[in-house]
């Protein structure tokens, strides 16, 4: 197998687009708010004496837009939250912008114009990716690809990925066969180009500046040395896992093995930030364990006057390596959740009890893992833990199941953020490719966005996408014996019954 990563440009033209036009929103608005609430005179006055203020709040927009996912492209299970975004992403900026000047004398921002600025941003932010999106359709921003297949079904699964974007930053020209299918049997809709052995002509006659490569492991060897010319001229060359990456941000797990494993972990950055990761983890445990002991306390209350039980459920889960370690969380079902043995839980669990259930929406629950955290057994983003009596089961049906176990387990992660629910092996096996893009491109500001798009899913929910393109219908209820995980549908980190 031949283990392509994509490098591509560092700025791409959207970006480029996007980002220029968030800092003119955020800089204008800005200027625009000062000037309609104090006038000329007094808002140059206001300018010159408030200028680091004006320019923090800035910066503090650009940082939650980057990591809120504000320049990713839409696709098509997600054009809602694209089109949904810009407020989330703006209502975070603007509380942290207001917590952040308001807590620095020396930094404060007049409250009007915090106001006006903050509803200016909201509305340009939109209009501008609403004319991102006119301007993809006309064919700005679009970069002209050719398809290179040896199978019209290789062609067929290549282009089905690339439709999950509503709005594809692809033109693709056409295909470009080898192999023994004939042309005819390409029918796609795309014309044939030609053949392989003119590979270096049609790209230079069709101006092409990526060739998606959809080929067997086999033929993508003997198509080495035509492919590696095109790649020095500046031509990328992106296969179905690099195209995954970059749209869906998953490594999809049937075109992997453990070649591409090995090539992703040696340029991994596992190494190099992990200890930054911890002393985040000490620094964000300790503060958030302030305010977060009464709420424990308050909370363990509730919930023993409201069911019988403990208020602190303990349960054993696989952490970094394999090895076990006891997970805290505050209970939210009744204690005898699971007396027929465990199941999977369900999105309207009426297992859940009363006080459960306002602690598992608002992810009230969670806060006692923040000891784990602090005990160094688990990190704020990672993997989701899960049991040990299950792990075993399921890494006997899903491939490379137990690469997760090479980082430590998370509070939250990305596979949580972008697809939270998992009750049948498609969907088990869904979260581990977003795992896996996790562990290969982890990295300081990946884990600032999955934290901030944590919040965005407990304001406004995430749910469940499409994974009828996963290989198989079992069910892992059919799959696993009796006494099934009880995972917990609604938050990230998984169960207690």
């Amino acid at each position: 197998m031949v283990v392509i990563f994509h490098r591509g440009s560092r700025v791409s033209s959207r970006h480029l687009f996007l980002t220029l036009g968030d800092w003119l929103i955020i800089l204008g608005a800005q200027l625009a708010a000062v000037f309609l609430r104090l006038g000329v005179e007094a808002g140059q006055e206001y300018l010159l004496e408030n200028w680091g203020a004006l320019t923090g709040a800035a910066a503090i927009y650009m940082l939650v837009f980057y990591a809120g996912g504000m320049y990713e492209p839409p696709t098509r299970s997600r054009r809602v939250d694209f089109d949904f975004l810009p407020l989330v992403v703006v209502g975070i900026a603007a509380g942290i912008t207001g917590l952040v000047l308001y807590a620095r004398p020396q930094m404060v921002l007049g409250r009007g114009i915090w106001a006006i600025s903050s509803v200016l941003i909201l509305w340009l932010a939109y209009a501008l990716r609403r004319l991102f999106l006119l301007l993809v359709r006309r064919g700005l921003f679009l970069k002209q690809a050719m398809l290179l297949c040896d199978h019209p079904d290789r062609a067929a699964d290549m282009l089905r990925l690339l439709s999950q974007t509503p709005s594809s930053l692809y033109r693709v020209a056409g295909l470009v066969t080898c192999g023994v299918s004939p042309a005819a049997a390409y029918a796609d809709g795309l014309p044939v180009l030609g053949p392989a052995e003119n590979l270096s002509r049609l790209v230079e006659a069709h101006d092409i500046s990526v060739v998606l490569l959809s080929v067997s492991p086999m033929r993508s060897h003997e198509l080495m040395p035509q492919l590696r010319p095109l790649r020095y001229a500046g031509v990328e060359i992106m296969d179905y896992i690099s195209i995954s990456e970059e749209l869906a941000q998953e490594i999809p797990l049937a075109h992997i093995n453990d070649e591409w494993l090995m090539t992703a972990a040696l340029n991994s950055s596992v190494m190099q930030i992990r200890k930054i990761k911890r002393a985040v983890d000490i620094a964000v445990s300790l503060i958030g364990l302030v305010p977060g002991i009464p709420l424990i306390l308050l909370s363990g209350l509730l919930i023993k006057l409201t069911s019988p039980g403990p208020g602190i459920y303990r349960q054993t889960r696989v952490g970094l390596g394999g090895k076990p370690y006891v997970l805290f969380k505050l209970r939210t079902m009744r204690t005898d959740a699971e007396a027929h043995g465990a199941v999977w839980a369900r999105q309207q669990d009426s297992r859940v009890t009363g006080v459960g259930y306002f602690l598992r929406k608002w992810r009230l629950d969670e806060i006692p893992q923040l000891f784990n955290i602090l005990k160094g057994e688990m990190s704020l983003v990672g993997p989701r833990p899960e049991r040990p009596e299950f792990t075993e089961k399921l890494a006997a049906f899903i491939p490379f199941y137990n690469e997760r176990h090479l980082v430590q387990p998370g509070l939250t992660g990305w596979a949580q953020v972008r697809y939270p629910y998992a009750a049948s092996f498609e969907a088990a096996a869904r979260k581990l490719q977003f795992d896996l893009y996790y562990i290969k491109n982890m990295s300081f500001l990946l884990d600032a966005s999955i934290l901030l798009r944590t919040f965005k899913t407990i304001l406004v929910g995430l749910r469940h996408e499409d994974d009828s393109f996963l290989p198989g219908e079992d069910k892992l209820e059919d799959l696993l014996v009796s006494g099934d995980p009880a995972e917990e549908s609604h938050q990230p980190n998984g169960g207690n019954p």
